[in-house]
């Protein structure tokens, strides 16, 4: 309990994490909102949740009623037909009343065999259903709202994603630049020493054997730089590739970022355990319960109206005889589907049940993530401060044997053996303070503590 308390989650990070020095240029400041609003991917990520508002919009018109225009014209020869014996039974009768009244007033007449593929018929409508009542459409509804606030969660978890790795690759970068500068540094050290051996095997004061390892340990250092040359590129590289740049865009330095001393910061636990990955569990429960409701609409019919207007009849003919109107209310209702709705019912409550448990485990396994993120902090914290004092010593240590080392009194082996040490202090404190402000920039995704 007591280590629960100390852990005070509140990570102010690089605006404030890393030192008045970012606060001062705002340049890392700069980057982050220039990737923002123009990584191609979030841009990817804004067009899902426009196309998640038009389903909403989608879902909306079901309630309103739907017009639709139709229209079929059908010429049929042959197929199916049925004989009317309509001569074989009239045709006596006709004839008998003809010889009754003595004249042709009632005329035979054939047999007539009708089509069932009716023959240049016209049925033209316009129709028009409204629903009356069913559930099915607004759960429907309400599913593609919560849609929007898990496609709105899941951006926002790319935008802090990209944050993290903007500050990372710039922190990279800085790096770099920072072990050029030593490398350039020890460069002009060993050149200097290299000279220096040289005059004295001029004067025949020392043997050539000296001049080689001054060669030696230069072309090791110019590899070395060159190395973090190519460190560096790389890092500018993808850092404008998150950017939405050429990849070769010049960078600004911050040259004040790992310059100064990174504070030591608290975390709480009252923070751990939130962020946009649980909201986006919330919203796929809230999802679940809903569809498990729309699944429970089963038990209840669907009632809807109908109104159709048009022509119908033989020829393709729009007239007063081929008008006709045609109105109704249809009820459906599932009464028996072997069981099939209630095995769908206990899916979803298992699947109900399962995202329960899955917010429950993403939940401890952030709060574990911010601790331990944290605790490697401190750490690593501590470590940097205990290299910044082995490269004042270094580098003091250097100082006294190069004054001896020019005097004589010290062999080129042990000055070689201590300007080694300095240099290697140097990039070892450069990548320390890497460290710490790249689990400074992980603290910050892990308690989702930068604002947008």
């Amino acid at each position: 309990m007591l280590k629960n308390k100390r852990l005070i989650l509140m990570i102010w990070l690089l605006s404030a994490a890393v030192g008045a020095g970012a606060q001062g240029s705002g340049i890392l400041e700069k980057y982050i909102r220039l990737g923002l609003d123009s990584n191609l991917a979030l841009r990817q990520k804004s067009i899902d949740i426009r196309k998640a508002r038009i389903d909403l919009q989608r879902a909306q018109s079901l309630f309103y009623p739907q017009v639709s225009l139709n229209s079929q014209y059908t010429a049929a020869n042959g197929g199916r037909s049925i004989d009317l014996p309509i001569g074989d039974l009239l045709n006596p009768v006709y004839k008998s009343l003809n010889q009754m009244t003595g004249s042709t007033q009632f005329p035979q007449v054939q047999n007539q065999r009708i089509q069932f593929l009716p023959n240049d018929y016209n049925d033209s409508k316009l129709e028009v259903t409204l629903p009356l009542f069913n559930p099915s459409i607004g759960y429907n509804r309400k599913i593609k709202e919560e849609l929007i606030n898990s496609y709105r969660a899941e951006e926002t978890i790319y935008k802090r994603d990209l944050v993290l790795n903007i500050r990372q690759a710039y922190f990279r970068y800085l790096q770099a630049l920072r072990a050029a500068e030593i490398y350039r540094n020890a460069a002009a050290t060993l050149g200097e020493n290299l000279r220096f051996c040289e005059k004295l095997v001029a004067n025949h004061a020392a043997t050539r054997e000296i001049v080689f390892r001054a060669r030696a340990q230069v072309s090791q250092v110019q590899s070395s730089l060159l190395e973090s040359g190519q460190q560096q590129k790389n890092a500018a590289a993808y850092l404008n590739f998150l950017l939405n740049r050429p990849l070769d865009t010049p960078l600004e330095e911050d040259t004040l970022l790992l310059s100064g001393q990174v504070p030591r910061y608290a975390l709480s636990l009252e923070q751990t355990g939130r962020g946009e990955e649980l909201d986006k569990i919330n919203s796929y429960q809230k999802v679940l319960q809903t569809s498990l409701l729309m699944n429970q609409t089963y038990r209840r019919p669907v009632l809807s109206a109908f109104y159709d207007v048009g022509f119908q009849g033989y020829g393709y003919r729009f007239d007063q005889s081929h008008f006709y109107q045609l109105a109704g209310v249809q009820l459906s209702w599932n009464i028996f589907k072997a069981g099939d709705n209630r095995m769908k019912l206990t899916q979803s409550r298992l699947d109900l049940e399962s995202a329960r448990e899955q917010y429950q485990d993403v939940q401890n396994q952030l709060k574990l993530q911010a601790t331990t993120l944290y605790n490697t902090y401190l750490a690593q914290l501590q470590s940097m401060e205990s290299t910044a004092d082995e490269v004042e010593s270094s580098r003091e240590a250097f100082r006294i044997i190069d004054k001896k080392y020019r005097e004589g009194q010290v062999l080129q082996l042990e000055w070689m053996d201590a300007r080694t040490q300095m240099t290697n202090a140097e990039i070892q404190y450069s990548l320390q303070q890497l460290n710490v402000l790249n689990k400074l920039a992980e603290l910050e995704r892990a308690t989702a503590s930068f604002g947008f």
